[in-house]
């Protein structure tokens, strides 16, 4: 009878396995520049969203693979802006082949002469925040993105 039971009990675990490995196979892949592809008309279907200016995925050789989402943001909704940058980059990276290390949001200013705000921050974290709730917003904006200094290409 234990023997029986065992033998169930490992039929059962089997089958759970395929099946969570089946589903995770199910779900659409897609290569960088796919995923590029997409996050403009991503962007689009969300209600109040900024206007999309661009987006890129490159490899950088200390901090990984990073997803960079460049948007045009009206001056008085900055945050907002960055909420949405973080929402699609998010949304779209549980169908790339190989998933970003980094997001990179970069915030256009309607205002020409205003610089842009550039904010990144390790994919993992936000997450951690995002999706499995593991930290608080105040802990996700301290500690996991950090804003940065717009540099000038030099010709």
């Amino acid at each position: 009878m234990k023997r029986q039971f065992s033998q169930i009990c490992l039929l059962i675990f089997l089958f759970c396995l395929t099946e969570s490995a089946l589903a995770q196979a199910s779900r659409s892949r897609f290569s960088d520049q796919q995923i590029v592809a997409m996050t403009g008309s991503f962007l689009k279907k969300m209600p109040g969203a900024p206007q999309f200016a661009g987006a890129k995925v490159y490899r950088h050789p200390e901090r990984g693979k990073i997803y960079q989402v460049h948007l045009t943001v009206d001056r008085n909704r900055e945050t907002e802006g960055l909420g949405y940058a973080f929402d699609v980059m998010l949304s779209l990276s549980q169908y790339f082949k190989f998933p970003p290390k980094v997001f990179m949001a970069v915030l256009h200013s309607d205002v020409r002469s205003s610089p842009p705000i550039i904010c990144s921050g390790s994919a993992k974290c936000t997450e951690d925040h995002y999706i499995r709730r593991t930290t608080t917003y105040k802990e996700w904006y301290t500690k996991c993105i950090q804003f940065e200094e717009p540099t000038l290409a030099s010709p």
